[in-house]
């Protein structure tokens, strides 16, 4: 940093020294401290920096462990450990390393027992949970009779059905994959504990009882009875299906929030992120298409409604419950 004095003074030997940082992709604390950690090995060839990203659990249990070897029993990060020092914040890694480094406090590695665990990444999401999610989310009746009262307006009309559906899907898909997005992006700025696992999974059971009575709430009815009435054209169709799927969020958005909340605990990339997303929303619209193409061949097919709701509940019942246990 500009102004501070790195140099080693007459008389002080700096030996190889250790350090273990362990911060979180996403936080923007973190990064501030580890671009700080970074230019002070620059600056010391001889300091080792073991960095850790606490979304894997391994590291995380590590860094807890380190934690209670100081009898502190309250864990945040960013965090740096220097011989028996802890530094929490980049505030404290910027004031106290460089001095602590020039007394030699890191010549030896911060440890707990004799086995350190490496600096593995996160394993990947796991994936049929995400699809089972996805799967549960489809099966939501609110976005199935939306679709079916857009059938029947343009069928009364004598509109394109197929072509006018199709893009009020293609409206529901793009939509709902940039809110997922934004969801990812917030959930990326705050630090999740290592057992959210088991929080999303005690929620998924919660949200499938709350599934069995969820609706449009009703002072949204008429917002989008008048978007289904004036989506008579493809392009019209296409936006409509985009504002109706955020209306139907509070409906349809239990499964999506926490699949999104369980793809945070991973350590995923941008890529990898959107590719998760749109899996699960091609899922996600696949009955609508499904109920689309049955259309040409039986005029406004009849959905047993309950029963998909309780298909739907069901689905995130198990998975809320595997979830918990596993």
């Amino acid at each position: 940093m500009a102004g501070m004095d790195w140099s080693i003074q007459p008389g002080q030997v700096v030996q190889p020294q250790c350090v273990f940082y362990f911060g979180a992709s996403g936080c923007h604390s973190c990064e501030e401290a580890d671009q700080y950690i970074t230019e002070v090995e620059a600056a010391y060839p001889t300091l080792s920096v073991q960095r850790f990203e606490v979304h894997n659990v391994t590291n995380w249990d590590l860094m807890v462990s380190l934690y209670m070897a100081h009898n502190m029993t309250t864990y945040s990060t960013p965090v740096a450990f220097i011989g028996d020092k802890v530094l929490i914040g980049p505030s404290s890694i910027k004031d106290q390393l460089v001095g602590l480094l020039l007394n030699n406090t890191g010549r030896e590695c911060p440890s707990v027992n004799a086995t350190i665990p490496s600096n593995s990444s996160a394993t990947s999401p796991p994936v049929e949970i995400i699809l089972a999610m996805a799967f549960a989310d489809s099966l939501n009746p609110c976005a199935i009779a939306v679709l079916l009262l857009l059938i029947v307006a343009l069928s009364a009309a004598g509109e394109k059905v197929f072509a006018t559906g199709a893009a009020y899907i293609a409206g529901n898909f793009v939509a709902y994959l940039l809110i997922g997005y934004g969801i990812f992006a917030i959930l990326s700025q705050f630090q999740l504990p290592f057992y959210t696992t088991k929080i999303i999974g005690a929620l998924a059971v919660v949200v499938a009882l709350v599934s069995l009575f969820s609706k449009i709430p009703v002072s949204q009815k008429p917002t989008v009875k008048k978007l289904i009435e004036g989506a008579t054209a493809p392009p019209v169709a296409f936006f409509a299906g985009a504002i109706i799927s955020a209306i139907e969020l509070p409906c349809t958005g239990g499964p999506y929030f926490l699949a999104t909340a369980l793809m945070r605990q991973y350590n995923l990339g941008q890529f990898e992120v959107l590719g998760f997303l749109m899996l699960y929303n091609l899922i996600f619209v696949l009955p609508l298409v499904l109920i689309l193409l049955l259309n040409i061949f039986a005029k406004t097919p009849k959905i047993p409604r309950d029963y998909v709701r309780y298909a739907s509940a069901i689905a995130m019942w198990a998975i809320g419950i595997f979830l918990v246990l596993m």
